[in-house]
């Protein structure tokens, strides 16, 4: 649960054998029962925000227009609805507040009150009483010096109050603080202005306002994290009112009593709408987002968030699929799905710094999800020909013949050749603590293009590499960038026979440094879009490699 207070505390409140004998249709829906619940229980990434975070988001959510713009509009008095008559009168609106109380039947002016005309200040002797001091014709009395009021005066024009209405809210000041284990305790103060009608002209009132709201944080029935209001109240401070240009506080006692009652149900919305944009982008971490033009990555929320004294912590699943539509990381039958090395357990992320406001930790599980789509796909696929990169040798059989005799031997006349390079197996990432590597098994068929441009195979080699990877962050986009830190080569076939293919190694590294990983770099350098939630932005993010872990600051 999630209490969120606005303004200070408030005064308120194993299977059997019937399986043999299961239909088919029936035993895979068994089968996808169980494994769903285990799938929703696993986690790829975490993400944590500090109250920051919370409090920028609903700010930003009350900035716009349609949250506070909700708040405006006409006080309803009387039964609780709007007027559109501008009939019935403020005392009339507090039902059994003051009006059924002090001034109601058998109250403290009411019929056989104490102040009433039978009582002791009442009647023709007493003392407001005709000919009393406070009397018609007294002192305070009607036409006296306070006479205003009187029947007619400032009591009346209170209690004839109509069309009271919320012109202005300015955007309320907020301030949060996370509950261990609870929520979050949020701050919220703002300022109404309102104006009326009175007999006596226009009433204008300022209010100081402190919104109280318990605020639980659920999970709809589609995974959404979700915050939903379960109680809500305002406390009015600081009551203004301009009447005749002058400051009177019987106009404050009433009207307190009043906005106290009825202000609840116009500022409370104003948080359900502020509380209903925050919602929206909670929604967005559940989002489809593409990963180039390759595929496509999917962050969904694993359980109910945790909130602790620092930061509100949720945990991802990630879905990574093809742009075929297959899956890559949970196979579950399906002709396209992709198998993937086991699933590491994904490690506890470190301590979150006092000078980070966001933290997201990516598994190595993610990664080689997402490496899995380029390989299937053949982004890291490439053929070269003569030309292609000016900055490598011609790829003719006369370069390769100079390193290895038997090919000059069988192309005495040099002829073009095509270099086609594949990756027939998904890479795999390895995160050691400052160091991420990762192995990409390689092939490299030698192409011989012959008259009408017919090609055969010269050679086909396998290329084991181990390549160092950087990561960085732009667009809040995860970057991985490669490079060769060593090469093992070994002989698949040949048609010119057996020969040391070390001698072609110097050749491989240059063609690995000048075409190969540059063109791999670039499939990487469109990024690996980052989850979204609430506005959260990793740029420029401080990176830590640890094992089998990612660790990105803002």
């Amino acid at each position: 649960m999630v209490e969120m207070q606005v303004g200070p505390a408030s005064t308120h409140s194993a299977p059997s054998r019937a399986e043999d004998t299961m239909p088919p249709a029936l035993g895979i829906a068994l089968l996808y029962a169980l494994l769903t619940p285990s799938l929703s229980e696993q986690k790829d990434a975490v993400l944590r925000l500090n109250k920051d975070v919370l409090s920028d988001a609903l700010t930003g959510s009350l900035r716009q227009g349609n949250a506070l713009q909700g708040g405006l509009g006409e006080v309803p008095l009387g039964s609780g609805r709007p007027s559109t008559d501008e009939s019935g009168d403020l005392l009339r609106g507090l039902g059994g507040g003051v009006a059924g109380g002090v001034l109601g039947q058998g109250g403290l002016l009411g019929d056989g009150g104490l102040l009433s005309t039978a009582g002791i200040l009442g009647g023709s002797s007493g003392l407001l009483g005709r000919g009393g001091l406070l009397g018609n014709g007294g002192l305070l009395g009607g036409g006296g010096l306070l006479g205003v009021l009187g029947e007619g005066g400032l009591l009346s024009t209170v209690q004839g109050l109509t069309g009271l209405r919320i012109v202005e809210l300015t955007l309320p000041r907020v301030s949060l603080r996370l509950l261990p284990g609870i929520g979050v305790h949020l701050n919220l103060y703002t300022r109404v202005a309102l104006n009326a009608k009175s007999l006596l002209g226009l009433l204008d009132i300022a209010v100081e306002v402190n919104i109280t709201s318990r605020v639980r944080l659920t999970m709809d029935g589609t995974g959404y994290p979700k915050l939903v209001t379960e109680r809500c109240d305002t406390i009015l401070g600081g009551i203004k009112v301009r009447l005749l240009r002058g400051l009177l506080p019987v106009v404050d006692n009433l009207l307190a009593s009043a906005l106290n009652r009825l202000l609840p149900n116009l500022l409370c919305p104003v948080v359900n709408v502020a509380l209903g944009l925050v919602n929206d982008q909670l929604g967005l971490v559940n989002s489809l987002v593409p990963l180039g033009l390759l595929g496509s990555i999917q962050y969904t929320v694993s359980s109910l968030p945790l909130v602790t004294g620092q930061f509100l912590e949720v945990d991802l699943n990630t879905v990574v699929g093809r742009v075929a539509g297959g899956l890559v990381d949970y196979p579950l039958g399906k002709a396209e799905a992709v198998p993937t090395p086991p699933r590491v357990p994904m490690p506890p992320l470190p301590p979150m710094v006092d000078t980070s406001s966001s933290q997201l930790g990516l598994s190595v599980n993610f990664l080689s999800s997402v490496l899995s789509v380029l390989q299937k796909e053949g982004a890291l696929d490439l053929d070269i020909s003569t030309g292609m990169f000016p900055e490598l040798p011609p790829l003719t059989t006369s370069t390769l013949g100079a390193l290895v005799p038997a090919v000059f031997e069988a192309y005495p006349e040099s002829r073009e050749l095509l270099l086609k390079i594949a990756v027939p197996e998904a890479p795999v990432v390895t995160l050691k603590k400052n160091k991420g590597v990762i192995q990409l098994m390689a092939t490299a068929e030698v192409m011989v293009i012959h008259p009408d441009d017919v090609q055969r195979s010269l050679c086909l080699l396998n290329i084991n590499t181990s390549l160092l990877a950087q990561f960085s962050v732009e667009d809040n986009k995860l970057k991985i960038g490669v490079s060769l830190e060593k090469a093992d080569l070994s002989l698949v076939s040949s048609s010119v026979g057996g020969f040391d293919v070390s001698l072609l190694e110097m050749l491989v590294d240059q063609i690995f440094d000048v075409a190969f990983l540059p063109a791999m770099n670039s499939v990487l350098g469109v990024g690996v879009p980052l989850p979204r939630l609430l506005n959260i932005d990793f740029t420029s993010a401080d990176i830590d490699v640890m094992e089998d872990l990612i660790v990105l600051s803002a």
